[in-house]
């Protein structure tokens, strides 16, 4: 009765409510698995999740304002290169150089983009995790195969924890590159934990590519077994990798059936 009447205190009734949120974040999120730990081990559940994922999730995924901003580089990305460059020539800090980068890059102007990135790239900067991701970014995007490999290679080095947009990242410049043997290794990796479904879509048909169709045909079956069990939210999000999979599944030769 102990344990009941804290349950059901004002402590037990918040220690609750952040499971039932965390809850839903894991699966939004991919992750069932962290259902247990919440569930299971109660508050001390519920403080390891806060500080695994959700924390880190919150700081990955920016402020409203940076949510704001992919907006209207969507929408009227010509106006947010303006805004930023007016940004940029008040205060020139490496931030406001790397947002302007970012801004060109989805303008189509992935060269102006490379050359700002490399201005970064000085003093306490000069090997700053953040700005060698995103040169790897903006020299992908731009054929840049080489410089991106370098970059990339640059930044693995350091022996930092990648995360795993930059290292889906790696895997795309690998393929692209034509080291496919990195590629599934590296896509194998992130298959195996990735919250979203980008990884395992790409690992698939880099198998079926290197006529490894039985493997690519079980990830498909396993990405759509996957988004049964997840919430709508996130088949949503992951709705065009997820069409692939179905897609690919629908077009199966019978004998690979």
């Amino acid at each position: 009765m102990g344990f009941l009447s804290w349950y059901y205190s004002l402590p037990g009734l918040l220690v609750l409510a952040a499971q039932v949120f965390f809850a839903v974040h894991a699966i939004r999120q991919g992750k069932p698995f962290w259902l247990f730990i919440l569930f299971f081990f109660t508050g001390l559940g519920t403080l390891v999740y806060l500080f695994a994922e959700y924390l880190p999730s919150v700081r990955a995924g920016g402020s409203f304002r940076s949510a704001g901003r992919k907006i209207a580089h969507r929408l009227n990305p010509a106006a947010e290169v303006r805004r930023l460059e007016d940004e940029v020539a008040l205060s020139n800090t490496v931030n406001n150089r790397m947002a302007l980068a970012d801004a060109y890059l989805n303008a189509g102007r992935g060269d102006d983009a490379v050359a700002l990135l490399r201005t970064c790239m000085q003093g306490v900067h000069e090997d700053d995790p953040r700005v060698l991701g995103a040169i790897a970014r903006a020299c992908h995007a731009t054929g840049r195969l080489d410089e991106a490999r370098e970059a990339m290679d640059r930044l693995k080095r350091q022996g930092t924890m990648l995360t795993a947009s930059v290292q889906l990242l790696d895997a795309r410049i690998a393929e692209d590159s034509g080291d496919l043997d990195g590629a599934l290794r590296a896509y194998g990796i992130l298959s195996r934990g990735a919250a979203g479904e980008e990884a395992r879509c790409r690992y698939a048909l880099l198998l079926k590519r290197v006529g490894r169709d039985a493997e690519a045909y079980t990830v498909f079956e396993e990405m759509l077994r996957h988004a049964r069990v997840s919430s709508g939210h996130y088949r949503r999000e992951e709705k065009e990798w997820l069409d692939v999979a179905r897609r690919e599944l629908k077009n199966r030769p019978a004998a690979a059936q």
